[in-house]
């Protein structure tokens, strides 16, 4: 067979014209708001979308791409000779890996495609995509880049914290009083990835910089190895912060590999301004592949 194409969804939080730059295929997830729709990343800029959440009155929802989305890629990656590793958001937080095992059914190629659940999202996500990537440009196959991802995928942790309950609140995920408390003190939530793929709460923190200190105690106590990984960080609206995070991470642990983005209208969505994320590996649970 020919090269490996990598295919991902623009909940990797990796910014679409780098990804077309490198050759990396790309099916975009779909922003709803109250008067029209966007393809993420497509017909909507970071900026773009952020304008319009924080001014917006009700909150935008949003919806997985489709199984013939991603049918048209998969078409034409295999009608080239190509074989194809597609990487999805997690499937605990999204439908987009069940449409794209739904459209590797609908190919008379399937053989060539394997559908990999990252079980996490944003840079997470990205993580893997690029890990993929550059196992694909130096000629490896299939199997080996699948086997890689799994066992990366068992050792990825994913923590963030929010600087606001609003958004939250906003999606139904916590209760209005719970977001006028948690303002009111300067709760600021911090979350993960369990191994499933689900958001889950991890903590609590009083104030910004408290929780910002703590996914560093996090990073220090569960990460493994971290001078010689690629770490990620993605933020919403706050740039400064996370280059100053990022300073951290390299001084505190040695991390020669550090990549900052800005998360995605997707993810940004459920978040709102002001969240910062950050993706290493630990101690792997039992992989498993798929």
């Amino acid at each position: 067979m020919g090269k490996v194409r990598i295919i991902t969804d623009t909940a990797c939080d990796l910014p679409v014209e780098f990804l077309k730059e490198q050759g990396i295929r790309v099916v975009p997830m779909t922003i709803n708001f109250a008067d029209r729709s966007y393809e993420d990343g497509f017909d909507l800029s970071r900026d773009e979308f952020y304008h319009l959440l924080t001014t917006a009155a009700k909150l935008p929802t949003t919806a997985q791409p489709t199984p013939g989305a991603f049918v048209r890629v998969l078409k034409e990656v295999t009608q080239e000779g190509e074989e194809a590793i597609a990487i999805t958001i997690s499937s605990g937080m999204s439908g987009t890996h069940e449409s794209a095992l739904m459209a590797r059914e609908e190919l008379e190629q399937k053989e060539q495609v394997t559908v990999f659940d990252s079980r996490t999202a944003s840079l997470g996500e990205g993580l893997l995509v690029l890990k993929a990537w550059e196992m694909a440009e130096a000629g490896a196959d299939r199997a080996e880049i699948i086997r890689e991802l799994t066992e990366i995928r068992a050792r990825l942790l994913s923590v963030f914290t929010l600087d606001t309950l609003e958004y939250l609140q906003k999606g139904g995920r916590v209760s209005k009083v719970q977001a006028v408390v948690g303002e009111i003190l300067s709760v600021k939530p911090i979350l993960e990835v369990d191994r499933e793929g689900r958001i889950v709460p991890r903590e609590k923190a009083r104030g910004r910089r408290r929780a910002l200190k703590r996914l560093l105690e996090i990073m220090a106590e569960e990460g493994r190895d971290l001078a010689n990984q690629l770490v990620t960080i993605g933020h919403s609206r706050c740039p400064e912060e996370a280059a100053s995070f990022a300073e951290e991470i390299k001084q505190l642990y040695g991390v020669k590999q550090l990549r900052i983005e800005e998360i995605s209208s997707t993810v940004g969505t459920h978040t709102g301004p002001g969240c910062l994320a950050v993706f290493f590996q630990g101690e792997a649970v039992s992989p498993t592949e798929g």
